[in-house]
This record gives structure tokens, C-alpha cells and sequence, in this order.
């Protein structure tokens, strides 16, 4: 077994921060998917926002229909109120 001397050369330090982006470049290239799965997901990421926000402004919706219909009611009341008064009779 033939061991090649290593030199004691201290390295700079623009040699480190190259040798640490490649060593963080091959990691991210194994953690990360290929490039149409990636696609697929941001996309399925999009999907889903949309379809939350779809929910709250039914939910919205709703809520304002309810409190139209109250308020509507309650004016109703009031004139029905208005209307029926007692009449004085002679």
C-alpha cells in the first residue's frame, strides 16, 4: 500500500470555502429530487393554497350571508313594530 504524503501547506481560506461548497452542492444533489418531481410538488404546493383559500372565503361567504340575514330580520322587526301601534278609539 503506497500512502501519498500529505503537505502540511496550510490551506487558504477561499480553498475551504471551495471545498465546503462542494461538499454541500454533492449533499443538496442527493437530498433533492429530480427536477419534474420537484416541479410536481410546487405545483401540488400551489394546489393546496389555492384550495385552503378557496375554503376561508366559502367560509366567509357564509358568515357574511348569516349576518346580512340578521340584519335584515332585525329591520324587518323594527318596522313591523312601527306598524302595530294602538289606535285609540273615541
Amino acid at each position: 500500500m503506497v500512502r501519498k504524503k500529505e503537505s502540511l501547506k496550510p490551506q487558504t481560506l477561499e480553498e475551504e470555502v471551495e471545498e465546503l461548497k462542494k461538499k454541500f452542492g454533492s449533499l443538496i444533489h442527493i437530498c433533492l429530487p429530480p427536477k419534474d418531481v420537484l416541479e410536481e410538488i410546487k405545483k401540488d404546493l400551489i394546489t393546496a393554497q389555492v384550495s385552503i383559500l378557496k375554503i376561508f372565503k366559502t367560509l366567509l361567504d357564509y358568515q357574511i350571508e348569516t349576518l346580512q340575514n340578521l340584519v335584515e330580520q332585525d329591520t324587518q322587526t323594527k318596522e313591523e313594530k312601527k306598524k302595530i301601534q294602538k289606535i285609540k278609539v273615541d
